[in-house]
This record gives C-alpha cells, structure tokens and sequence, in this order.
C-alpha cells in the first residue's frame, strides 16, 4: 500500500486546525470538502510526565521549540507523555497543558495526549481506576473540542491478557465521550508494551469508539520482535491488523551500544533504515521517541546529552538515529 500524504501536502490555507478522524483502515482528515486519507509522521516530545512544570521538563518556551520541530524537522504531530496523579491533582500541571495544546495549534502540529503513568510509577501495567476515569474526563472536556488534539489512552499496558485490558479500555473510551470529545480521535495501545495488537484480529476483541473515532496504537523497538526475523515480528504484531483497522506507530526508537539493550551503531542504523521503510512500504504513521528521553533523537545545549531542565533538547543538534529520522519527515518518508 503506497503512503498517504502528510497533513499538509492536504490541508488547504485556513483549513486548520483540522479533525483527525479514521476511514476504514486509513488515518484521515474531516474537511468541509470530504474526508481526506494521510499520514502522520513526528515525535514524542516527552519530559512533561516526570518532570511536573513546564521549565523543569525544558519547556520554558514551547511555542518556539514547537516551532521548532515543525520547521526543522517538518514534524506533523507530537506526542506528550502526561503525569495521570499531576494532572488530577495540580492546576499549575494542567495550566502548562494548556499552554502546550496552544503552542502545538500555533505550530500546526497535531498533539497526541498521552496518559504515560503515575509519578511513582511511569511503567504501570494498567491504569488505575476512578482515577484514570476522572483524568479522562476532564482531559475530554478541557480539551476534546481542539481539533488537532488527539487521546492516547494509556501507555503500555503489559504483562496482562486482552481480556483483562480490553474492557478497561472500553470504559475509558466511554469516559472521552460522556466527558464531552464525541469527535476526538482516541487511541488505544497493544499488549506486551503496545507492541502485539495481534488480539484485534478476532472481531470480536475490537473495541467501539461509541460514535466517534477510533485507532489502535503500536509501540517497535529493537527488543521488540528481534532483529534477524524483525519483519515477521512486525507483520505479526500489528502490521497485519493494520489491513483492517486503523493503526498508527506512536513510538518507535533504537539506542546504540553502549546504552542499555542497545545495538552496535552499524545494527541499529540498519535496525532504523528498515522500519521506517517498513511503514512506509504499508502507509503507517510514525512517531519517533524522543525529544526529552532516551533514546535520544537530538543533544542538548553544546552537543551535550539532553538532561532534563538544565540542558534540554535542541532541535538543531540531532543524534545519529535523530538524523535519519529528520531526514525521514523532511524527504515525506524515504529513508534514501
């Protein structure tokens, strides 16, 4: 399947913010004139779900990073990890939202709101309820009538069946439309970390956006589904189910060695080269972690590591894998 167009290869002038929505197994745009199938391609820009004020995670001025990423990287849409007990619990936490779901519109990015966790725990299998419930419905009704905002339910759900997530889910999607965002795009992540979505191939295992729309979310690492037969994993885990339902890529990485469960630099530039054209080959959306944590896809100040507030991230200073992804979004998806 070719790749559909990014946003603004489609969007014409005074047609954003626009509403992302999903037709069949396609990402697309709700315009006046019709429905219009593309693509997104970005990154996550994370730091906002550990560190609970806008100067501590880097982020002082985010109308000019946000700029930033847009100009020089061509990035249509960022993803932003979110604290689940700060936003419940802090209006400075919800007031720096606001600020970041303005600064994306200003920046033409469509912005991805994603519950990553709990302060004390960022790798919760499962999001905790009435909690997650409330932090939902308050994000639907602040939020769910901004167009380029998007939800993304939770994290990583892991080492728990469908069964035990799916239902879940389902009364979280519920949450998004009684709190008022009956057209917000919602996402909703595999098992084994968002990466197997291969569950969704029973019909009857796939959840009800309740009149609004909905799409499935898929993590990819390198220690996800190996290296060697890394196609096959893919294909497996959610490519396949990608024929049928919509799917979008929402984080994608590779560290090189020495860093934790990374891979020498010639693998991991191989590693990277072939899953972006693996999404590309099959019209995926992207979106590369990260601008704020490992793995890196930019330096900080001087070259240096990104190290949250004091030496935050530089568009302009890409990593190795940083470089091809930029190159990846500024050529609209060759990785020649």
């Amino acid at each position: 399947m070719s790749a559909p167009p990014d946003p603004w290869q489609v969007l014409d002038p005074g047609e954003w913010p626009a509403r992302l929505v999903t037709d069949g197994p396609l990402l697309a745009l709700d315009l006046p004139r019709g429905r219009v199938a593309v693509r997104l391609r970005g990154l996550n820009r994370s730091g906002y779900q550990h560190k609970l004020s806008l100067a501590e995670a880097g982020l002082p001025a985010p109308e000019e990073e946000f700029q930033a990423w847009r100009q020089l990287w061509n990035c249509q849409a960022l993803r932003l990890p979110l604290a689940l007990d700060a936003l419940l619990e802090s209006e400075d936490y919800r007031a720096g939202l606001r600020r970041l779901v303005d600064a994306a519109e200003q920046a033409g990015l469509f912005l991805l709101l994603e519950l990553h966790g709990l302060t004390s725990d960022l790798e919760r299998a499962l999001p905790p309820l009435p909690e997650a419930l409330e932090g939902w419905r308050l994000l639907a009704a602040e939020h769910g009538a901004r167009a380029h905002v998007v939800f993304d339910l939770w994290n990583e759900p892991h080492d728990v069946a469908w069964d035990e997530w799916q239902p879940l889910a389902q009364a979280l999607v519920e949450a998004v439309r009684a709190g008022g965002a009956e057209r917000t795009l919602v996402l909703v992540g595999g098992l084994d970390w968002a990466f197997d979505l291969s569950p969704l191939e029973r019909p009857e295992a796939r959840l009800d956006g309740l009149g609004g729309p909905l799409a499935y979310a898929a993590h990819v690492y390198p220690w996800k589904g190996g290296f060697l037969l890394r196609r096959r994993a893919w294909q497996r885990a959610f490519a396949g189910v990608a024929c049928e339902l919509p799917v979008l890529v929402t984080e994608l990485g590779v560290e090189t060695w020495p860093r934790p469960r990374g891979l020498p630099r010639s693998w991991a530039r191989a590693w990277l080269r072939d899953l972006l054209a693996f999404l590309d080959e099959r019209g995926l959306s992207g979106l590369a972690w990260s601008a704020g944590d490992q793995p890196h896809l930019v330096h900080g100040g001087g070259g240096q590591d990104v190290c949250l507030p004091d030496c935050p991230p530089d568009p302009a200073q890409p990593t190795e894998p940083g470089a091809l992804v930029r190159h990846w979004l500024r050529r609209g998806g060759s990785t020649a």
